[in-house]
């Protein structure tokens, strides 16, 4: 079953697709440039940290900005196939929630751009961490964020609940791709409400006289 959560996939879908279109021209839009800095003792569950543990987890970063309580992530796929591109997402999942969400980040959302995406792949997709808090939190986990997070369960009830909280949350980010058609349909959809605004406009202009 798939739980939308909050925002729903629509949001995710507006925000990403904007974010998309914008930077295939060549402008996110978004501010406060991030940049990679190697984890402090303690650490800290920062947007800096987060970009050094993707990297060091192999995922070639492009860009990473911040604006407010969101991240956006551009990134460089070396993936060939929908399996593959998976498996990249995960991998960022995983930093996300271990080198920023279980060290206390109070980052709402990322937004991530693939920067070259093959046919048939997505161009974009997106975490809310809320997802994280209610399907994947492990209190008091320190786990490092290049480490493996499997981990044994007790028993089988516990165990098929994680299984259940795992294709939850799996599920809903998966729902979060954006592709092309998604791109131009808010940009279709943005487009007829302007008419509409404009129409509307003149209509209460021609009142007015």
């Amino acid at each position: 079953m798939i739980d939308d959560g909050t925002p729903s996939r629509r949001r995710f879908l507006t925000t990403a697709a904007t974010v998309t279109a914008a930077g295939l021209a060549g402008c996110t839009g978004s501010t406060g440039q991030i940049t990679p800095q190697e984890p402090s003792e303690p650490r800290e569950g920062s947007p800096e940290e987060f970009y050094y543990f993707l990297e060091d987890n192999g995922v070639a970063v492009e860009e990473l900005t911040r604006e407010d309580d969101e991240l956006f992530l551009t990134y460089d796929s070396e993936a060939e196939t929908i399996d593959e591109s998976d498996e990249e997402i995960m991998v960022i999942y995983e930093v996300y929630k271990l080198a920023l969400i279980h060290r206390g980040s109070e980052i709402e959302y990322l937004y991530s751009e693939i920067a070259d995406p093959f046919e048939e792949q997505a161009l974009g997709w997106g975490i809310d961490t809320e997802w994280v808090h209610r399907f994947d939190d492990e209190e008091g986990d320190e786990t490092d964020a290049n480490e493996s997070t499997n981990s044994s369960v007790g028993n089988e009830s516990a165990e098929e609940e994680l299984d259940m909280d795992q294709v939850t949350l799996w599920s809903n980010i998966m729902n979060t791709k954006v592709y092309e058609e998604d791109v131009e349909a808010v940009g279709n959809e943005s487009d007829a409400n302007e008419t509409a605004a404009n129409a509307s406009d003149d209509v209460l202009e021609n009142e007015s006289d």
